[in-house]
């Protein structure tokens, strides 16, 4: 291992540990599970955050405890409940393996998590970040808990020369945040990490003068901060385009139920076709509209054009455009319902299935 990836030392890591724990016992955030060292919330917070803003999370966590108040409560639920009340916060798959996982441990652990987390591994839904952050916060084991902050942070106060991601970087991280943990209580070093990288030592414009660690950062002194940590480039964003049928009987409209693999599986939207690349095409959306009737048992005839949204998934960027149209020969089915869209969101829509309804003209 070279000079630009040695690890923090044991001696280095007591002062380290010692400053940034006084730092966020004055500087943190009031966020709601920060309130409460039970282990269930705590995962319930752990999960939503990944990939997702704290902003959302916040009324979010609190509504979701009240529907599921226990790990119990949550095991004995349908998981179409629960897809339902995670609608909105997106990768959907989170919620299916925190369900899985809840009833995993409900059936074999007597509906207890497990307090380390080599044991939480083995749990649905539980990588090396989320086992890391619970064991640590909720239970003060001294491991780990490495995100995208975190890695930010160490990259720059040892100015690492490669990917923190991987390799040699990655490990001089990981070793780094493990001397951290054992010089100072785990649950604080954790979250004073995660909330230096997200507060202080951000992606763009660092706020070098708040940090405890300013005077000993490596990237600091090179005058050149944000060129840490040094990213491989990403993928490739895609451009791709869809069509949805707004169907409408009265007050209701049609929905489908998306299959149980590939994205937003089990969910709720406005019958959608498959992705194509690039921008949307209107003879492109006929044929398509008309195949996705007929693989769903009715005949469509397409109408005009209602509205546009655009999201994201993953590095895929879609353009969903809605038409208007005539439904005829609809058989009602597990997959396939007319409902008013207030009913239809309690099951649990999609995320550019709710942009759609917010778009849709008055009428429907």
């Amino acid at each position: 291992m070279n000079a630009a990836s040695t690890p923090v030392s044991r001696r280095r890591g007591r002062a380290l540990a010692s400053s940034i724990v006084d730092w966020y016992l004055e500087a943190q955030r009031e966020l709601p599970w920060r309130a409460t060292r039970d282990p269930y919330a705590i995962w319930v917070s752990e999960v939503m955050l990944q990939q997702t803003r704290v902003e959302a999370v916040r009324g979010r966590w609190s509504r979701f405890l009240e529907r599921f108040p226990t790990l119990a409560a949550l095991a004995a639920a349908p998981l179409s409940e629960v897809l339902a009340e995670w609608a909105g916060l997106g990768y959907y798959r989170r919620a299916r393996q925190l369900h899985e996982a809840a009833q995993t441990i409900a059936k074999n652990a007597g509906a207890e998590l497990p307090r380390d987390a080599a044991s939480l591994r083995l749990l649905p839904g539980f990588g090396a970040y989320t086992a890391g952050a619970v064991a640590s916060i909720a239970f003060d084991e001294p491991v780990p808990a490495v995100d995208g902050n975190v890695e930010r942070v160490i990259s720059r106060l040892l100015a690492l020369d490669g990917d923190p991601k991987r390799g040699e970087a990655a490990r001089a991280v990981r070793q780094s945040a493990q001397v951290l943990v054992e010089s100072a209580r785990p649950h604080l070093v954790n979250q004073a990490l995660m909330e230096l990288g997200a507060m202080v030592c951000t992606p763009r414009a660092p706020r070098c003068g708040d940090c405890p660690w300013n005077s000993g950062c490596a990237a600091r002194r090179s005058g050149i901060p944000e060129s840490f940590p040094r990213l491989a480039p990403r993928a490739e964003t895609l451009q791709v385009s869809a069509y949805a049928a707004v169907a409408r009987r009265g007050p209701e409209l049609l929905w489908r139920r998306r299959p149980e693999s590939g994205h937003n599986a089990g969910l709720w939207e406005l019958p959608t076709t498959g992705w194509h690349p690039g921008q949307p095409l209107e003879e492109e959306a006929r044929t398509r509209l008309e195949s996705l009737a007929r693989e769903l048992g009715f005949r469509w005839g397409m109408g005009e054009p209602l509205t546009r949204v655009r999201h994201s998934i993953t590095r895929h960027r879609v353009t969903l455009l809605a038409y208007a149209g005539d439904p005829r020969g609809v058989a009602e089915g597990e997959s396939l319902r007319w409902a008013e869209p207030e009913r239809a969101e309690t099951w649990g829509l999609t995320a550019a299935a709710a942009k759609l309804l917010a778009k849709l003209p008055p009428l429907l």
